[in-house]
């Protein structure tokens, strides 16, 4: 009996569902506990930044924080934080719970130079690809606030890995497919890696106001 014919496989579904979800439940212990998402960068706020670059991108917005005061940023969602300072892990698996779209777009609010164009990037390759993740890699580095989350599967993953009480960021990848973005992909998009920079001290923050000085928006 003839076999039969293979089905083709279906295209990449272009209308994808996604939330940006922005991380902004840190100490700033080295920045005298300020909120981060709030300091100015450039003539606005970090948080503004972030949500210049990624509400395009994005049907919802979604800050994951400890701070009322972050209540006058429009255009987004808060979602408090139940278990303050738990750790990353566990504010991601509280994002994607959270969130109400299937793809989530993850970042932390002291990144003031997110790149529109490289999670662009990100999500066409979550489409054309199988990966539950998809996360660029930084000098060695993976860098989980940048990246593309399947919500269902990482949520799932997340909560098996904390159960069994572990805490790193990668420490649930094993059970999840995951798509690294080397730095001589991402590269082509970003070439100075100025997507990843993290204000974490008075220096950081006085290189990026210098960084946003001397640079147009994107």
């Amino acid at each position: 009996m003839a076999s039969a014919a293979r089905a083709s496989p279906a295209p990449p579904d272009r209308r994808l569902s996604t939330t940006a979800l922005i991380f902004a439940g840190g100490r700033a212990t080295r920045l005298g506990g300020v909120n981060k998402a709030l300091l100015d960068v450039g003539g606005a706020t970090i948080a503004d930044r972030i949500l210049a670059a990624l509400g395009p991108l994005a049907d919802e917005c979604v800050l994951l924080t400890n701070d009322s005061a972050l209540a006058q940023l429009a255009g987004v969602r808060l979602v408090y934080d139940p278990r303050p300072h738990a750790g990353v892990l566990a504010a991601l698996a509280t994002g994607l719970a959270n969130s109400a779209a299937d793809v989530c777009l993850a970042v932390a609010c002291d990144m003031p130079f997110v790149s529109r164009r490289l999670f662009e990037h990100l999500i066409d390759l979550y489409r054309t690809s199988d990966a539950d993740v998809v996360i660029p890699r930084t000098a060695g580095f993976l860098e989980p606030m940048h990246a593309v989350y399947r919500r269902q599967a990482v949520l799932q993953a997340i909560q098996a890995a904390l159960v069994r009480g572990e805490q790193r960021m990668i420490s649930y990848f094993g059970d999840v497919r995951v798509r690294e973005v080397t730095e001589a992909e991402w590269q082509t998009l970003d070439p100075s890696g100025s997507a990843f920079f993290n204000v974490n001290t008075p220096e950081d923050l006085q290189q990026a106001r210098r960084l946003a000085a001397e640079s147009r928006p994107e």
